[in-house]
């Protein structure tokens, strides 16, 4: 197809989408486009770029303008409500396509400050040093120092086992467990002098 042919159709179809009111499924298929062909002319025919955009911008405040105008003046001086309402939408419109209302950008940093120990651990990891040794760390778990090896008193953690054997179970059948005796039990044993 020649340029003037090419230039013939594109108008053919900016008809028939503007004032025929098809769809651009139905436009391709009359006038026997692909898609790609049909992207070409609506590409040539409305160009979507950032030179193309600010045209349409420009365009779209003068008419805004123009609009306006009438309503403005009749705000003004009849005082009418109804104008000024649709004065200030238009205003409103024209600043959205400006981006005069866009929200500044706000860029929120929180820093947390490191929290301060309560002065009840305060307390505690200085008791722990005095009892473990200066090389106790409130870090190590299980109250041991932090290295692991226990302190020197053969207290050790709580819960850790012995430090020369880390994987022997502990044998607890010779342990031998001393039951605190009844009121009942206790008084049986009193001499007959007590009472």
């Amino acid at each position: 197809m020649t340029d003037t042919a090419i230039g013939q159709r594109d108008e053919q179809v900016a008809e028939a989408i503007v004032s025929g009111g098809r769809s651009l499924r139905l436009v391709q298929k009359q006038f026997g486009l692909s898609a790609g062909e049909l992207d070409a002319v609506l590409e040539r025919l409305w160009p979507v770029d950032a030179a193309a955009r600010i045209r349409m911008i420009k365009r779209d405040v003068g008419r805004l303008e123009a609009l306006m105008a009438p309503f403005y003046e009749r705000a003004v001086k009849d005082r009418d409500v109804p104008s000024g309402v649709l004065v200030v939408k238009v205003f409103e419109r024209l600043h959205e396509l400006c981006g005069l209302n866009s929200a500044a950008r706000v860029d929120l940093q929180i820093i947390t400050q490191p929290k301060e120990m309560r002065s009840f651990n305060k307390i505690r990891d200085a008791v722990y040093r005095v009892a473990r040794g200066p090389d106790w760390h409130p870090d190590a778990g299980n109250g041991s120092p932090s290295d692991g090896s226990n302190s020197g008193d053969g207290a050790g953690g709580v819960l850790s086992p012995p430090s020369d054997t880390p994987n022997q179970a502990i044998d607890i059948s010779a342990v031998v467990l001393e039951s605190t005796p009844s009121p009942r039990e206790s008084s049986a044993r009193l001499p007959a002098s007590h009472f």
